[in-house]
């Protein structure tokens, strides 16, 4: 008999709201079945599986994607906070995920990023989130509201500019921090965007007032086109080189990414593309007593 492995992340922002039975009637019904929660110590099974499902937040989605490539089918049900790849990829509904991005071997399905307000990625607390959902993420702003500094060299096309960044920011996404800017996606067509601002010599009041300009542009304007301009650039990319001077914290779809010297980022393909199925499908497939 086949096997199937159901996977809830307990620190997702919505995990109170995921329903086992559904996931084990939809998912599980004609496979030997087992049900595991994830926590802080949790680590994947080394044993093979037919089928894998996975229930959290993007965190927990580039938690599959770098943990398991390998497996026949993989399913990955929403129930995150913000949940921006199953939002942004295809507007809420039901896909299949097969392009990301790959940077030094770790793979994000929507975001790498590090700079000016991307800690709230991972730094608000769980117990937070499950309270407050996407209002936890808007209480911390004010603390992550500072100008970083980023010594780096980015060359992409050919092209290299050297600097100090306020942002540096790969996506493969048409969203990030809640905001739909990004207007060039178009899912799996072998590319990412990358946008960087320039950070200003000083980090006090006056830093925050010339970097609030590039942000307000880049995040509620977007960008339709590419974008050059003095402090700022966005641009479609086959492959980005980040040579950062300092070791980095990054944001990797909301989990922290310590990355140090010669990034390398650019498009890849999964061997086991996951088939992201929202909490509506779920609830759908179960009251009509439908399986997967």
């Amino acid at each position: 008999m086949k096997t199937c492995l159901i996977l809830i992340n307990k620190l997702s922002g919505n995990f109170g709201t995921v329903d086992e039975k559904s996931l084990q009637a939809v998912f599980g019904a004609d496979y030997a079945t087992e049900t595991l929660y994830i926590s802080e110590d949790f680590t994947y099974p080394q044993k093979k599986y037919d089928r894998i499902v996975v229930c959290g937040g993007d965190g927990t989605l580039n938690h599959l994607i770098n943990a398991v490539n390998d497996v026949t089918e993989l399913f990955y049900c929403p129930f995150g906070t913000l949940n921006e790849t199953a939002r942004g990829n295809r507007f809420g509904k039901d896909f299949t995920l097969s392009e990301v991005g790959e940077a030094n071997g770790g793979y994000f399905s929507y975001v790498l990023a590090a700079g000016t307000f991307t800690p709230l990625g991972y730094s608000v607390k769980t117990k937070t989130k499950q309270r407050f959902k996407a209002f936890a993420y808007i209480s911390h702003v004010a603390a992550e509201c500072k100008v970083n500094q980023i010594p780096a060299k980015i060359t992409s096309g050919g092209k290299s500019t050297e600097g100090v960044f306020s942002l540096i920011m790969l996506i493969d996404s048409p969203r990030c921090f809640g905001f739909d800017f990004n207007k060039m996606y178009k899912p799996n067509d072998g590319a990412l965007h990358l946008l960087t601002i320039k950070a200003p010599k000083h980090k006090g009041f006056f830093g925050l007032v010339k970097i609030f300009f590039p942000y307000f542009r880049a995040f509620f304007i977007g960008f339709k086109r590419p974008y050059q301009s003095k402090n700022m650039t966005f641009a479609e990319v086959s492959e980005a080189t980040v040579e950062l001077k300092n070791p980095v914290a990054f944001c990797a779809d909301g989990e922290q990414r310590v990355l140090s010297g010669v990034i390398i980022a650019r498009p890849a393909k999964l061997n086991s593309p996951v088939q992201i199925i929202t909490q509506k499908t779920l609830n759908c497939y179960y009251k009509e007593g439908r399986k997967i």
